[in-house]
């Protein structure tokens, strides 16, 4: 059936409804009301000859031919962007969404993000939080920043650093307590700990200690806390000695906020990276975005940061 037959109207609201699997969120994505937005998928279906949703349980879900279809608008719709993008003179411009694990976009992204937006002041920029790296990619998210896992298809991912574990705590506790010199001394101080069940850009004190061949130490007396923010946070307040990733620590410790506790080189197993749609490789803000972590990283980071690596399926 040729493509003619279809309206390009109708294919951008199923691939709007096909990523929040509500037509409420499309149609208030889309400024429209909820019954056009199902109008519209009706009219695609019928026109196709099969359903592309269900309702299970009170929930939407794609059927295997929405599955198809969804990817296939998804990436033919990237494309166009792209290429529009592409054509247009001028400075880039265009809007470009960034989802980033909580405590790196907050501790680390979000203070030197308006380095990206003096450099590309047409570009609208939003900066979102996330937990898993396949709730972005299906919910609109043009660049992730997660760490590096198993290659995706249709997903591009760029290595960016291989970051560093330190110890931290308050320097009011080193005032009012006996030097901190080997590892057993931590036992005598609460412990700050952040969970890693969750995806977040938090440290372990498991992997700081095993790596240096260390004993682990025992303490009544901990917190743990979800988001390694929120850890650095209460080390900040003086509530306990604490273990971040550098990122998120170094400026706190150049203002003098926080102290790193010993000198010993621990670094963190898992590497960091963005990630994007294949589709949208070569379009304009994507790349920007791209050359300008890459950039600042290699300038702040010379001994962390990892040559790019860019992988797509």
């Amino acid at each position: 059936m040729s493509l003619t037959h279809f309206s390009l109207t109708a294919l951008r609201t199923f691939e709007v409804a096909s990523r929040y699997l509500s037509f409420t969120k499309a149609a208030d994505e889309l400024f429209l009301t909820r019954s056009a937005v199902s109008q519209q998928i009706s009219q695609l279906e019928s026109q196709l000859g099969v359903r592309l949703f269900h309702r299970m349980n009170s929930k939407l879900v794609l059927s295997r031919e929405g599955e198809a279809l969804a990817g296939a608008v998804r990436k033919s719709l990237l494309n166009i962007e792209g290429a529009l993008d592409s054509l247009s003179s001028g400075d880039i411009s265009g809007r470009l969404v960034i989802g980033s694990l909580p405590s790196f976009g907050a501790k680390w992204l979000a203070p030197r993000l308006r380095q990206f937006v003096d450099l590309h002041p047409n570009i609208e920029v939003r900066l979102l939080s996330y937990v898993s790296l396949d709730d972005v990619i299906a919910n609109g998210v043009d660049i992730a920043i997660s760490f590096v896992r198993e290659r995706q298809s249709g997903i591009c991912q760029e290595i960016l650093l291989q970051d560093e574990i330190w110890p931290i705590c308050t320097p009011s506790i080193l005032r009012q307590s006996d030097p901190i010199e080997t590892s057993e001394s931590l036992s005598t101080y609460p412990i700050l700990h952040t969970t890693l069940e969750g995806l977040d850009f938090g440290a372990s004190w498991e992997e700081w200690l095993a790596t240096l061949n260390l004993p682990a130490f025992d303490s009544h007396r901990s917190l743990s806390f979800s988001r390694a923010y929120m850890m650095i946070e209460a080390a900040m307040q003086g509530q306990g000695i604490g273990i971040a990733m550098r990122s998120l620590v170094e400026q706190d410790i150049h203002a003098g906020r926080i102290v790193r506790l010993f000198d010993f080189d621990v670094k963190a197993a898992k590497l960091i990276a963005i990630f994007y749609p294949e589709a949208a490789e070569n379009r304009p803000a994507i790349r920007a975005f791209s050359d300008w972590i890459h950039g600042l990283i290699r300038v702040e980071r010379p001994t962390l940061n990892v040559a790019v690596k860019n992988e797509c399926n």
